[in-house]
């Protein structure tokens, strides 16, 4: 009787079922069903599924994390964080390479001499290249950062490249072609970031700006630079006003219920300020919504392991479990925030972690810990594995044979350059035969220990700051 009643349910229904689902419960629907198969194999299914998830995305489809490793010889694993995930992907031949940015399920690297830009798709193995490189900059040691953008106007994918007052975009799909440039009426200096990779929120890039060197040689964030995708207009705004003007400062970037939103580390506090993207504001409003305290020692011992100055920092929302999570070197801060809008904070109220957690460190490398050149200067030894998180990821379906026009140096006839970095399955019980392999899978296992059970947060006091634009192209500018 109950398979009598599946069969009377036509293709058509289970099609428009299948396209408001997320794409990792789609995914897992092609193991139980050869109808269902068959339905998210369509091209046509692939392309309206990814388009409708991207432009309007609901409650069910919260971004995820990931967890990107690269070793020694430039090779790349991702990994989800989440349980019962396999992992993503294993990038290879990505010697030079970095991983720019996450945008809805596409991932972007950039080349560290600036001359090559890859878009991959870790879902569908799919990976493209540009029709043509950026154009030279004036100063070939300028120090740039790409992007990759989307906008759910007009449904396009660009990639943006910033170095100094120049911006330069190109566009993946439609009738412009080749690279573009505008001029970034106030100075703001980009830069590759560790602790900040540009993020994507509601159409619009958001970026971190390194700040005029210091005189005393403190660190602390830049101006907030918004870009939106679909008109290429670009804003500058302050950071938000953390009170500690003398103490070095990090920030890092990432999408919190729809807004950008800082986590600011300052002393021993983390500080996570929110603001509505908005290019129409002069003012916009930063508002305090969570912070906490950590550990110092966590920073000095990041500061041992990693051997640079201060231990690498991330934050994100899990969208599981809606868990806030920041992570300092070698330790992980959990609070578990729940699914509705924060009210602000004030400057003076510290909430208190739900969950503290060691992540394992990882293996050192086999270089010596002393300079050749100054034989005499000991280094702490570099980790072999370095790695990071990467917020803002929602996988998808969407084949980049349908965004990117055919090129002329198309060697294997599927219409997409051939870049020279490939994409690997990643076994998720490959312990690859090193101790990296083997520190990857703890790792994942511990990352995963945030997925504790839910408790109510009751917000009270209130208090902003205003984010003051210092400057956008377009009307002129006004500084």
């Amino acid at each position: 009787m109950a398979a009598n009643i599946w069969e009377t349910i036509p293709d058509e229904l289970w099609r428009e079922i299948l396209l408001r689902a997320p794409t990792r419960y789609v995914a897992r629907a092609c193991c139980v069903s050869k109808l269902w198969c068959s339905i998210v194999r369509d091209p046509s299914f692939r392309k309206l599924h990814s388009e409708r998830h991207a432009a309007a995305p609901n409650e069910n489809d919260l971004p995820d994390a990931l967890l990107v490793a690269t070793n020694d010889v430039g090779k790349y694993s991702i990994f989800p964080i989440v349980p019962g995930e396999s992992p993503v992907c294993r990038v290879a031949n990505a010697e030079g390479y970095r991983l720019a940015n996450v945008c809805n399920g596409l991932l972007c690297f950039a080349s560290r001499g600036a001359a090559t830009v890859v878009v991959c798709n870790p879902v569908t193995g799919e990976k493209l290249a540009p029709s043509s490189d950026p154009p030279l900059l004036p100063d070939l040691h300028q120090q740039v950062m790409f992007a990759l953008g989307f906008s759910p106007t007009t449904s396009e994918y660009k990639l943006f490249r910033f170095a100094d007052r120049m911006i330069d975009v190109y566009t993946l799909a439609g009738e412009a072609s080749g690279w573009r440039r505008h001029q970034l009426l106030h100075p703001c200096r980009l830069v590759e970031n560790h602790h900040s990779p540009p993020v994507v929120v509601g159409g619009k890039i958001c970026a971190v700006a390194a700040a005029p060197p210091h005189p005393q040689q403190i660190e602390r964030p830049g101006a907030v630079l918004v870009i939106d995708v679909a008109s290429e207009v670009a804003f500058t705004y302050s950071t938000p006003d953390y009170g500690y003007p003398f103490a070095d400062a990090t920030a890092s970037a990432f999408e919190l219920h729809g807004r950008l939103c800082l986590a600011i580390n300052v002393v021993n506090r983390v500080q996570f300020w929110a603001m509505p993207v908005e290019e129409d504001d002069d003012d916009l409003p930063w508002e305090l919504f969570y912070q906490f305290r950590v550990n110092k020692d966590d920073i000095i011992k990041g500061f041992c392991h990693h051997s640079e100055k201060g231990a690498r920092r991330s934050a994100w929302l899990d969208g599981e479990t809606h868990t806030l999570c920041y992570r300092v070197g070698d330790r992980l801060y959990c609070r578990y925030v729940g699914m509705a809008m924060p009210t602000p904070k004030s400057p003076d109220e510290v909430m208190s972690w739900d969950r503290k957690i060691h992540l394992p460190v990882a293996p050192s490398s086999s270089a010596p810990p002393w300079s050749l050149a100054a034989p005499w200067s000991w280094e702490p030894s570099k980790p072999s594995c370095q790695w990071d998180i990467y917020a803002g990821y929602r996988p998808s379906f969407l084949s980049l044979l349908t965004i990117a026009p055919l090129q002329p140096d198309d060697d294997d006839g599927d219409g997409l350059l051939s870049p020279p970095i490939t994409l690997e399955p990643l076994q998720p019980d490959n312990d690859e035969g090193n101790e990296n392999g083997r520190f990857m899978r703890s790792l994942v296992r511990a990352l995963q220990q945030h997925k504790l059970p839910k408790r109510r947060l009751f917000p009270t006091l209130t208090d902003r700051t205003n984010a003051k634009r210092i400057c956008s192209g377009n009307p002129p500018c006004r500084c």
